[in-house]
């Protein structure tokens, strides 16, 4: 496994040391990266980049049915993990509210949310 386009970068040992980039283009021993601050491309060693991605593809080759979320035994709250679909125009506007400030904890609101529907709809069979 090695760099591919699109990967997510970490350079070090540069001058550009920290930041974060984009692999726009993988070349014999050298990643051509856009740097998410300046939107600048530099050419760099292999050697030095931590590659996000490159990790992210190995952990998931080595372990691709483990449990999303925490080990178990190490949750503070009894939770599971739920995955949702959701219209993408619902999902920005949420994403909007939430940067505005007016949703300030995901869980919390998501699940106070699903709390007042449950309640009313049992409220409707009485």
């Amino acid at each position: 496994m090695g760099a591919r386009a699109g990967d997510k970068v970490r350079l070090k040992r540069v001058a550009d040391s920290g930041d974060r980039g984009i692999v726009q283009q993988v070349e014999r021993g050298a990643l051509v990266v856009r740097l998410e601050s300046s939107g600048r491309s530099v050419r760099v060693p292999v050697e030095n980049v931590t590659n996000l991605s490159l990790a992210a593809r190995k952990a998931w080759a080595s372990m691709p049915l483990r449990a999303v979320g925490r080990p178990k035994g190490s949750r503070v709250y009894d939770r599971v993990s739920v995955t949702l679909r959701v219209d993408r125009e619902l999902w920005d506007h949420f994403k909007e509210l939430e940067a505005a400030g007016m949703i300030l904890d995901r869980t919390a609101t998501i699940n106070r949310w699903f709390a007042e529907k449950m309640a009313e709809l049992q409220g409707m069979d009485r």
